[in-house]
């Protein structure tokens, strides 16, 4: 998914994604080692050193979601945030009620509609599924 976005976040607002990243793969109330390298490959295309980012992790579970919401600075870059929070939440093929809840507790706080969530997530959904299909046509699925 595009990352010219990323060009127009302030420092703040990536760290802000960063933990905001940090609420949803915690959502099931722990971060698994897959997550944690997850999170640094996130860190590593906001250009965050990874020892930020083990920071961010360990006081993720203190962050107050208000706060943190209202470090990003206008609708375009929320609904970016949204759009990657919902790529993270299906990227394993597994949608689950706690990923659900904290995505549309995140876009409230971010003022974006549940219905744009989940206008977002089925065009999430669509390009998770074309991706799919062009690995198959172009024989490099060797499932």
């Amino acid at each position: 998914m595009g990352d010219d976005y990323i060009d127009n976040l302030t420092e703040d607002e990536k760290l802000a994604f960063l933990s905001i990243f940090c609420i949803l793969v915690r959502a099931d109330g722990y971060i698994e080692s897959e997550e944690v390298d997850f999170l640094k490959m996130m860190a590593r295309r906001y250009k965050i050193d990874d020892s930020v980012v083990v920071n961010i992790i360990k006081e993720s579970e203190y962050v107050n979601l208000d706060t943190v919401a209202q470090r990003v600075i206008g609708r375009s870059h929320a609904l970016e945030l949204i759009k990657e929070l919902c790529f993270v939440a299906n990227v394993d093929e597994s949608l689950n009620d706690n990923e659900v809840n904290t995505i549309l507790n995140i876009a409230q706080k971010l003022n974006i509609e549940g219905e744009k969530v989940v206008m977002i997530n089925r065009w999430v959904l669509d390009n998770l599924a074309l991706d799919k299909t062009g690995m198959i046509i172009l024989e490099k699925n060797n499932a």
